[in-house]
Parts: C-alpha cells; sequence; structure tokens
C-alpha cells in the first residue's frame, strides 16, 4: 500500500497532489529507546512531503512547463505562464494574514477570576511584546508563504535568554517546513509526541527533536546529547491550512496547466500569422544562374498542378477563432478565482453600488467565508503557540520581569485571538452600530470585537475605558440612554445611511425616501 501512495514524477511534477500526509507514531511516549526507530521512520514519510512541497514552491515562483510538446511549426514555440497561483497566494497572504492577530481580553467574568484590569494590562503588554518586540507580523508573513502554499507550516518557541533590550520576552522562530516536522501518536487523541528541526550539512543530517520532557540531539545516526526540556511541552507548532493539508492553489494546478496551453497557443497563433508560411502553386524559384532553388527558410510550400496552367502565390493559412480563444481563456481565469475563493478585483462586472451589492457580485462574500474557515484552523495553531509563549514568559528573570507583572499572571483561557481584515469598510455603519449597542449597555470591549475597526482591539479599549466608563456611567444616572445619546451627539443605527435604498440585502429593491418610515 505504501508504494502506491509514494510520490512518482512524471515530467518533473508529482502524479498526485493530495495534501501533505500527517506523520503518526505507535509509541504514545518517545525516549532515547524508541527515538532514533520513529525518527527513521517519520523522516521517509517526511521526503515523500518535501518533493510535493518542492513541486508546489517552484510553481507558485513560475516553474510551470507546459505538459505537451509542440509539433507543429516548432521554430515558434512562445510558452506563456498567467501563474494564477502567485496571483492566488498573495491574495490569501494579503487578506487573511495582512494584520497580525492580535490578543484581547475574552470577558471580565472568568474561571481563574482574576481582576479584569490587571487581564487587560497584562494581554496589551503582551501584544506589544509580539507585535514591537518579536515583530508577529513579519514572522507570520513568512510562515503563511508555507501555509498557503504547501498547506503546513512551523513556529518555535523558545526561552530568551539574550538581547533583554528589543522589547521582546521570548524567542519566536519562523521554521522552513522543508526541515520541521511534528509526529503524532496514532491512538485516541492524536496526541503530538515529537518535534522535529533538522540541517543538512556536508551531506550529514543533524536533527533536534523535542519531546515533552527532552530535547534530543541526534547526528549520523547516533543520539549524541539529551537534556530536559524546560518549557515541559513540545516548542515546535504545527500550522494546518485545511485539514486535508492542501495548499490555496493546489487543487486547481490542471486547470491552471490548461490556461497556460490556452495563452500559449494564443500568443503561438498571433506569431505565426505574423510569419505566415507562403503558398506558391505553379511557380518555380530560379536564381542568377537559371537553377531552379527551393528558399532556404522553409518559409514556403511550393505545388505544382497537372495542367501547369494556374499560377498562385498567397499564405497558407488556418482558420482560428480568435475570440472564442480569448472568451476560453477569460473564462477558465475566472473559474479558477472562484474555486481558489478570491474575489474579481480588477473586473467591472459587478453590479450595484452599495458594498453588499458588490461583496456579493465580485465574490468577496464568499472570501470571507473560506477566510473565516481558515482562521478556526490557523487559531488552533495560534492558541498552542499562545500557550508555549505563555510558559516561557514565565521563566523569565525576575530582574527582567518583576513576578508581579500582570503579562505573567494571564491565561491563555483569557483571551480571545482577534483577526483584522477589512477593517476600513462600512466605517459610518461601524460607527453608527457601536453607537447603538453602547447606548444599550453592552460592554464596550465587546462591543469593539463586533465592529472590527481597529487592529489592536485590547489597546483602544484601554486607552479610551475612562472615557467609555465615565459616558456609559452617566447614561445609567441619567436614566435614559436616549437623552445621553443625543447629548454625546452619537448617532443610531436606525439611520441605515440610505442602504436600505440602495442594497439588495437589507431590502430587496430600491426604494425612494418616501417609502422608508423609521
Amino acid at each position: 500500500m505504501e508504494s502506491e501512495e509514494k510520490v512518482i514524477a512524471i515530467n518533473g511534477r508529482p502524479r498526485q497532489l493530495i495534501g501533505r500526509k500527517r506523520i503518526y507514531s505507535r509509541y504514545k511516549n518517545i525516549d532515547r529507546n524508541n527515538l532514533l526507530e520513529v525518527l527513521d521512520k517519520a523522516m521517509n514519510i517526511h521526503r515523500e512531503n518535501v518533493k510535493e512541497m518542492k513541486f508546489l514552491i517552484e510553481y507558485e515562483r513560475g516553474k510551470q512547463p507546459l505538459v505537451r510538446p509542440k509539433t507543429i511549426r516548432p521554430d515558434i514555440d512562445i510558452r506563456v505562464h498567467a501563474n494564477l497561483a502567485n496571483y492566488v497566494k498573495e491574495f490569501k497572504i494579503a487578506y487573511n494574514w495582512g494584520n497580525p492577530v492580535t490578543m484581547v481580553q475574552r470577558g471580565n467574568k472568568e474561571l481563574h477570576d482574576t481582576d479584569s484590569n490587571t487581564d487587560d494590562s497584562g494581554i496589551s503588554a503582551l501584544n506589544e511584546t509580539l507585535i514591537n518586540g518579536e515583530n508577529i507580523g513579519w514572522l507570520d508573513q513568512c510562515m503563511a508563504e508555507f501555509v498557503e502554499v504547501c498547506g503546513i507550516g512551523h513556529r518555535m518557541v523558545d526561552i530568551k535568554t539574550d538581547d533583554w533590550d528589543d522589547g521582546s520576552l521570548v524567542d519566536l522562530y519562523t521554521l522552513d517546513s522543508q526541515y520541521a516536522f511534528v509526529v503524532y501518536y496514532d491512538g485516541p487523541g492524536q496526541k503530538k509526541v515529537l518535534g522535529v528541526s533538522f540541517s543538512c550539512r556536508d551531506g550529514s543530517e543533524y536533527f533536534t527533536c523535542y519531546t515533552d520532557k527532552s530535547r534530543f540531539e541526534v547526528e549520523n545516526g547516533e543520539i549524541v546529547s539529551e537534556e530536559k526540556n524546560p518549557l515541559e511541552k513540545i516548542p515546535i507548532v504545527e500550522y494546518e491550512r485545511a485539514f486535508d493539508r492542501t495548499g490555496c492553489f493546489e487543487r486547481e494546478i490542471a486547470r491552471m496547466d490548461a490556461l497556460n496551453v490556452l495563452l500559449s497557443d494564443f500568443t503561438n497563433d498571433v506569431a505565426q500569422r505574423t510569419q505566415e508560411i507562403w503558398w506558391a502553386d505553379n511557380v518555380s524559384f530560379i536564381d542568377k544562374d537559371g537553377k531552379s532553388r527551393s528558399p532556404k527558410s522553409g518559409e514556403w510550400v511550393c505545388t505544382f498542378s497537372d495542367d501547369g496552367k494556374v499560377s498562385k502565390i498567397q499564405p497558407l493559412s488556418s482558420t482560428f477563432d480568435g475570440s472564442s480563444t480569448l472568451n476560453a481563456i477569460q473564462t477558465t481565469r475566472t473559474e479558477i478565482l472562484q474555486d481558489c475563493k478570491v474575489p474579481l478585483q480588477y473586473d467591472n462586472s459587478g453590479g450595484g453600488s452599495t458594498g453588499s451589492a458588490t461583496d456579493m457580485s465580485a465574490g468577496w462574500s464568499a472570501t470571507e467565508l473560506d477566510a473565516v474557515r481558515e482562521q478556526q484552523m490557523i487559531a488552533h495553531g495560534k492558541r498552542e503557540e499562545l500557550s508555549l509563549i505563555l510558559k516561557a514568559i514565565a521563566k523569565v528573570p525576575e530582574r527582567k520581569l518583576p513576578m508581579d507583572a500582570p503579562i505573567r499572571l494571564i491565561h491563555t483561557s483569557d483571551i480571545d485571538l482577534h483577526f483584522t481584515r477589512k477593517k476600513n469598510t462600512d466605517m459610518s455603519v461601524k460607527a453608527n452600530t457601536f453607537a447603538t449597542y453602547f447606548n444599550a449597555g453592552i460592554h464596550p470591549r465587546h462591543i469593539l470585537k463586533m465592529v472590527d475597526a481597529f487592529e489592536d482591539t485590547e489597546q483602544v479599549y484601554l486607552d479610551s475605558k475612562d472615557m467609555l466608563d465615565a459616558l456609559q456611567e452617566n447614561m445609567k444616572s441619567s436614566g435614559s440612554a436616549s437623552d445621553a445619546s443625543q447629548e454625546h451627539n452619537f448617532n443610531t443605527s436606525g439611520d441605515p445611511i440610505n442602504q436600505t435604498g440602495n442594497s439588495p440585502i437589507i431590502d430587496g429593491m430600491n426604494t425612494d425616501d418616501s417609502k422608508v418610515q423609521s
């Protein structure tokens, strides 16, 4: 069975691409007695994954050989690559990973019953050390290259031991997924049992292997050292883009190849019509010495009819429907983008002037649904990474971070992960929605999370907390939310900002002002 599933290259590409394989072991606990056995079997599977990853990486970069040779007029063989793989990847990285994932407090009342102000301060400090100290946005962009192209990515968390002046409290590394993998227990729960990072030097492989308890160094098939793992958790996190662990354009490679063929054939047709083959019937070519000679370049086809009376010279052309070919190119391109959940950003076929109408017609709504699905997969890895970060922060020396610092007191369950996408659209609607819920007495932190108007929601809430609390207290004491909102010039979402008259989503038709009643 294993031999049938091996990656077999055909014309430089894998026979089938169905996602990267997860690596499993029959051992629930790994120690120095079974480590080499597990590592050897895991590397066999990982090497198959690497073959596929290398192909996908090269394909996205533009190495997309046409799948069939050009046998007619081989002197004109223009190869055109639309490279939609790169277009899809760049969009996914910009849309899904364009803003760093930030932390915000889940609620004032939670499991550990710690003071909400302490949690707010600790989470704000955590955002600061990750965004400014570790440059988490850049690290996520690096990892997104692997997640979106290869279907998996790897992040490593380590205890910080030096260079404390950069504002960071931990060390974070984005690993090359071709040189890192994770092994899971092949049993109930599929617990992670081994994390591996390796390098190749002078023809040899050097491995660093982590279990919950130990850190092993392996060279030339031998364990050369074993140390205690101070985090007591495997510090390598494996991110998955989807359950099948496929890349963002992987399922569309066959159609992308077809699009390249269409573009190449159309371009070659234009070139061949510019460099026509000429047909001469009953025509002889005579040189200055009176000798018959055929054109040297082979650009002519000469024939002679039986009667020898009619002479013709004309282009030897075939009928090629250029408009149909262009339509096929455009249709194939659109279908690829639709199946990859990428909106038609530069297409003018959208109808309606409202945000809702444009989003639906151009595919932005489908894109957002797919991004929300992927967000759940990424959040799984982010929470595992967050747990490791908090453990590493707990190991920071007291001389660098006081023991009573709020960042030491937060827990992973206190935190919501905040993903920001398209935060600058429909700002008037978001502002009115905020005012409506604010007037109703909803906690401002939850409203800020819902309207999704800021990159760092936790910091915005902290900076605005005193004013927001005072406004809500004023409304509470006055006994009238509407009076307080008018006093502070707050609008409410009772005024739909003319969306009722324009949007097919809200009302289903255009209506004039006389039909809109408050």
